[in-house]
């Protein structure tokens, strides 16, 4: 397939900063996920119950569960047995541990910061497009679970619940590519495919290299053993969503370079990333269980001052945030960090900040009561869709 024409017009600069990584991005962006695809595929025709009958029984290792499942679900899941690294189960522990230290300020930084400086208008295309921009509190509390149990010690192992969802995430990402490829409202030649590959190297360096960054502006003091561990757990979460090799980084410089050459080769920020934007910070007053009105409105003012002191005025203007004066906020989230921890320690009785940190997590993650559902969205508007 020919370079799509919206990364051609970049190309020759991107190749200057770094001509295999620029190649292998523009490579990528037309193509997606065959092995997810063939799999999603063959499903169709055992219907939405069915499919998710066999997902499920893969996912378990049920062998006899598995007996009517297509070649093609067989191969996808085989595959996932490959992987290319070894994965250090003693290294990511240590980034784990420093994720449920600092729970509250890593959901803090990914939602006020490094999810937003990875916004380009071509990514946020497909959440637009769907209408997962806002109001969908479901699918936010469906993305903290992933979070947490990807960070969770055996998360990763097979048949862990982090692996059941990056796995869940990546068969989603097949179906939806597939309903957008047929919705018309995608120009392959000029944008590549939805959802490909380069986009989900571009988005996975938000929730690892990024969100690191972010939460060191908050004020968390990480030691490179921490840092390093939270790079592999990552790392082996991109492998699962199906990024290529060429695309997959394991160092924070390593992601840092995959998202210059993305913000080379893609548009900045337009109605599309603003939407998108808007939409995760309005969603966090439910999500932290703040109900009424006033309330809201209160906190919302202090997220997006929070976020503009965090991505810069630049930024925060292109996405149309409130204007706000950010002098001291991110002072005010260190000494609020510093309060409760103080708060705990000579509390009688308190349960420590940390464990504080892990409950309030869990309870922002629950989102029904039936465990991981592996139904596929079989519409392109998430309100149109079957639940899923």
């Amino acid at each position: 397939m020919a370079m799509p024409a919206l990364y051609a017009r970049n190309y020759a600069e991107a190749r200057e900063a770094s001509p295999e990584l620029a190649d292998a991005y523009v490579e990528h962006t037309v193509t997606g996920d065959p092995l997810a695809e063939a799999a999603i595929d063959a499903l169709a025709a055992s219907g939405p119950a069915g499919s998710a009958r066999i997902i499920e029984a893969a996912m378990n290792e049920d062998h006899q569960g598995m007996r009517e499942a297509p070649d093609q679900v067989r191969e996808f899941f085989s595959a996932l047995d490959s992987c290319p690294f070894e994965f250090d189960p003693a290294l990511a522990l240590k980034g784990s541990r420093a994720f449920y230290k600092y729970s509250d300020l890593f959901f803090v930084g990914l939602v006020l910061e490094s999810l937003i400086t990875g916004l380009t208008e071509e990514l946020s295309k497909p959440f637009y497009i769907t209408g997962r921009t806002a109001g969908n509190l479901r699918r936010v509390r469906q993305n903290t679970r992933h979070m947490v149990d990807v960070t969770l010690p055996g998360g990763l192992s097979r048949g862990g619940d982090g692996w059941k969802l990056t796995v869940r995430i990546r068969l989603v990402h097949a179906q939806l590519r597939r309903l957008l490829l047929d919705s018309g409202d995608w120009d392959v030649a000029t944008e590549g495919i939805p959802l490909h590959m380069a986009h989900m190297s571009l988005a996975a360096t938000g929730f690892s290299a990024a969100n690191l960054q972010a939460v060191r502006k908050l004020g968390v003091q990480l030691t490179d053993e921490e840092s390093a561990g939270f790079m592999h757990l990552w790392r082996h979460v991109t492998w699962l969503l199906g990024v290529p090799e060429s695309l997959l980084f394991s160092t924070e410089a390593e992601a840092a370079q995959v998202r210059q050459i993305a913000h080379l080769f893609e548009s900045p920020p337009g109605s599309k990333a603003i939407a998108v934007a808007h939409g995760y910070i309005k969603t966090v007053p439910e999500l932290i269980g703040i109900a009424k009105p006033a309330k809201q409105r209160r906190m919302l003012s202090a997220l997006f001052r929070t976020s503009r002191a965090l991505i810069g005025d630049e930024l925060a203007d292109a996405l149309d945030y409130p204007k706000q004066s950010t002098t001291g906020a991110l002072a005010f989230v260190r000494m609020q960090r510093r309060t409760q921890m103080l708060r705990a320690r000579i509390t009688p009785g308190a349960s420590s900040h940390q464990f504080n940190n892990f409950v309030g997590m869990m309870q922002r993650s629950v989102y029904d009561d039936v465990g991981i559902s592996y139904r596929l969205p079989d519409a392109v508007k998430d309100t149109e869709s079957s639940d899923w």
